[in-house]
Parts: structure tokens; sequence; C-alpha cells
């Protein structure tokens, strides 16, 4: 027998159940199995949503990325070269675990302003702003290094920046999600549209340690990825 049953045949099979308790007076069942599919299929429809924008938050990085990089030589703001002078030494020569914390404490600043925005009724705008700013910031960073190096920027973009940048985006682009979500659940609870849940915002605490470990995780890989490819480049 096939385990796998298509959604006309669940609905054909409980309708027939429905039907036949209709006949003894069962109707309340069949109304409580009907308002248990509704509810189903209202969570299953917000979890879509939910990963759509964390999807969109993504996409809004690389866009904030290509505009960074096209724009840069056309923007007031630029990178000066003692900047990323300092920046690739810090890198070649700075130790493994001067490394790992530099790279921690990037990736988790990314964190803590959204986590903060999340707790704001009206934070809102910053969850969906930092993806954006974040990844102009790449974009320019990676146009800076092509432009003071030209094409020896490439490599050492693509060693000292892009991974830690890659795996960081993804991670402040989750805590952005989760901050929109929580600033979306305050405004209700103000409105008066949602009952507080307490829990709620215990489920908000844990998930920003995942992100903090996540951060945590991510400057001892950007740190190994910088002393395995380091001896190549000579500043």
């Amino acid at each position: 027998m096939n385990e796998i049953m298509t959604r006309e045949e669940f609905l054909k099979e409980r309708n027939a159940v429905c039907e036949s308790d209709a006949v003894a007076g069962g109707d309340d069942v069949c109304k409580g199995q009907d308002a248990d599919t509704a509810v189903s299929e209202v969570v299953v429809k917000g979890r879509r949503n939910r990963q759509y924008a964390g999807l969109i938050l993504f996409i809004t990085a690389v866009a904030g990325a290509v505009v960074g990089a096209v724009f840069y030589g056309k923007a007031t703001v630029t990178v000066p070269d003692e900047m990323l002078e300092g920046f690739l030494e810090g890198r070649i020569h700075g130790g493994f675990f001067g490394n790992a914390a530099a790279s921690f404490i990037s990736a988790l600043i990314w964190c803590i302003v959204p986590f903060l925005a999340g707790l704001c009724a009206v934070g809102q705008p910053v969850g969906a702003l930092i993806p954006a700013f974040k990844g102009i910031g790449v974009g320019m960073t990676f146009a800076a290094l092509v432009n003071t190096y030209g094409a020896n920027g490439i490599p050492a973009f693509a060693v000292f920046v892009l991974p830690s940048a890659f795996i960081g985006t993804v991670i402040c682009c989750y805590q952005c999600r989760l901050s929109v979500l929580c600033s979306n659940s305050v405004l209700a609870v103000l409105k008066g549209r949602r009952d507080e849940a307490p829990h709620y915002y215990k489920i908000y605490l844990e998930r920003f340690a995942v992100c903090c470990i996540g951060c945590f995780l991510l400057g001892i890989a950007d740190a190994v990825i910088t002393f395995l490819f380091r001896p190549i480049f000579v500043i």
C-alpha cells in the first residue's frame, strides 16, 4: 500500500468520514477537522513567507554589493589607501587569535544592531536596510582593492574578504529577519491585536545566541583561511 497520500485523496477520505459521522450527529467533529486544517495551512504559509523574507534580505545584500562596486568611483565616500594597506597588513601579519577576534567582532556588530532594533515596535526599517548597507560595504571593499592593487586585488578579496563576508551576510540576514518579525510582534501587542507571549522573547534571545555562536565559528574559520593563504601575499 502506498504510504504517501495526496491532498485530494486525504480530503476525499476525510469527507467520507465526516459524511458518515454527520449521519450519527458528528458535525462538530468535521468542523473541528476543518479548523485544524485551516490552522495547519496558515502555519505552513507563515513559514513559507518567513523563508521568502530571508531570501529577499539576502538578495538585497547582493544588490547592495553590486551597487557599492559599480558606483564606488562615483561615490563621495571612498576607502583610503592607508586603510586598505592597514587592513591587509593586519590580515597577513596579524596572529591567528587577532584575526579570529576581528572577524568575530565585525560579524557580531552586524547582528547586535538588528537585534536591538527588533525589540522596538518601529524597528522594521533597520532590519530591512542593514543587509543592503552590509552589501554596499562589501562591494566598495572589492572595488577599492581592485582600484588600488589592480588584478592583484581580486585574490586578496577572495581570501581575506569574501568568505567571511558571505557567511556573515547569511547570519546577518537571518538575524534581520528575526528582527523584523519581533518588531511586528511588539507592534501588534501595543495595538492590542495580539496577547503578549513572554516565551516569544525567550525564543528571540535563544536565536540571537545561535547567531552569536555562528559569528564565533565564522571568526575561527576566517582565521584558518587567512593562516593557510597568507604566505602567498607579500605586503
